[in-house]
């Protein structure tokens, strides 16, 4: 699919919009920084800010990068044992992460000190887990399976980025191997214990 000029444009716009907002709250802390210093940061006015996001919270999370259509695609209709394709699945999220790790590491600085930035990134991580819980659902067969697997996804993104910014020297992927460790070794007492 091609993206024209104008989209790419609006994004970069976004991205640029982002960026300073990260940048601002790096210095001073995102509650001292106003969307004023934010749009003139950026180059842009403060109405074109509004006219991206709606407050500087929504401008720091900006717009998190979604679980790709393709490996949604390739998770669902995998014919491989599902905790491998999951894992595929899993590697190119973190794979798409990587390529923007300067800017994932800034927004977990923000979080970390803004709860209304974390409120609206759990908004974004609640609308992909109903999303990939409906994909889900066509391959298991069960809804109330597919939207565990789709919370332990996303957990284990999440407990992903946690690990990799607490931890040096350490890669988003090789934190996502060690996490994936401890899910399955989680999965394997749980059906021990059930027997």
């Amino acid at each position: 699919m091609t993206v024209s000029l104008r989209e790419r444009r609006k994004q970069q716009t976004a991205r640029d919009i982002q960026i300073a907002t990260l940048e601002l709250a790096a210095q001073k802390g995102l509650d001292q920084v106003t969307t004023e210093e934010i749009a003139a940061a950026a180059g842009v006015s403060t109405r074109t800010f509004f006219n991206y996001f709606v407050n500087k919270e929504s401008a720091a999370i900006g717009t998190p990068p979604p679980y790709s259509d393709e490996d949604k695609t390739a998770l669902c209709e995998g014919n491989g044992p599902l905790h491998q394709d999951l894992k595929a699945f899993l590697n190119a999220h973190i794979k798409a992460l990587t390529e923007d790790a300067p800017v994932v590491r800034l927004v977990g600085n923000v979080l970390r000190s803004n709860e209304k930035a974390r409120g609206i990134l759990d908004g974004f991580l609640m609308a992909e887990r109903e999303s990939l819980t409906e994909d889900l659902t066509a391959r298991v067969k069960n809804k109330q399976l597919a939207a565990a697997l789709s919370g332990m996804a996303t957990d284990a993104i999440g407990r992903t980025i946690f690990l990799w910014e607490h931890s040096e020297n350490l890669s988003l992927s090789a934190a996502l191997d060690i996490i994936w460790e401890g899910i399955l070794e989680a999965s394997k007492q749980m059906a021990a214990s059930s027997e």
